[in-house]
């Protein structure tokens, strides 16, 4: 890691303990726009972001575009699981985050997870691909 990289990871380690609000997004699939949750700082400390993003999806007062973004994440969920920067997300919200800035200057962590369900249609069949490579097809 070059001395500009360390440098600018210790300064974001160091905002990221000053204690910022934290912005969750829960996204189905690979939709562009998913659950937006925002704890404020303190609200999150020493909780799973599992536990956030389970939080967030039990909330009631939804509109009618959010009700149907929750519907596609529980289909995600239906066989899938959270991921967060391409692993599972069973650490501390703070683990998955990064820090963003508002347009009026204001900073706050944010983390991105994608309710995935693993695609159909990928798998082969015990035996097959074996007989496809000698030629022969069922």
């Amino acid at each position: 890691m070059s001395k500009d990289a360390e440098t600018q990871r210790a300064i974001e380690t160091e905002e990221a303990q000053q204690l910022l609000p934290l912005v969750i997004e829960v996204l189905p699939g690979q939709a562009g726009e998913g659950l937006v949750d925002i704890y404020q700082p303190g609200a999150y400390e020493g909780k799973s972001l599992r536990k956030l993003c389970e939080s967030t999806l039990k909330k009631k007062d939804l509109t009618i575009e959010e009700q149907l973004i929750l519907e596609d994440i529980n289909r995600q969920l239906d066989g899938g699981k959270f991921l967060s920067r391409g692993q599972e997300i069973d650490s501390a919200a703070s683990e998955y985050a990064v820090i963003e800035e508002t347009e009026a200057g204001e900073k706050y962590l944010y983390v991105p997870i994608r309710a995935i369900k693993p695609q159909e249609g990928g798998f082969c069949q015990q035996g097959l691909g074996e007989s496809v490579a000698r030629g022969r097809h069922y």
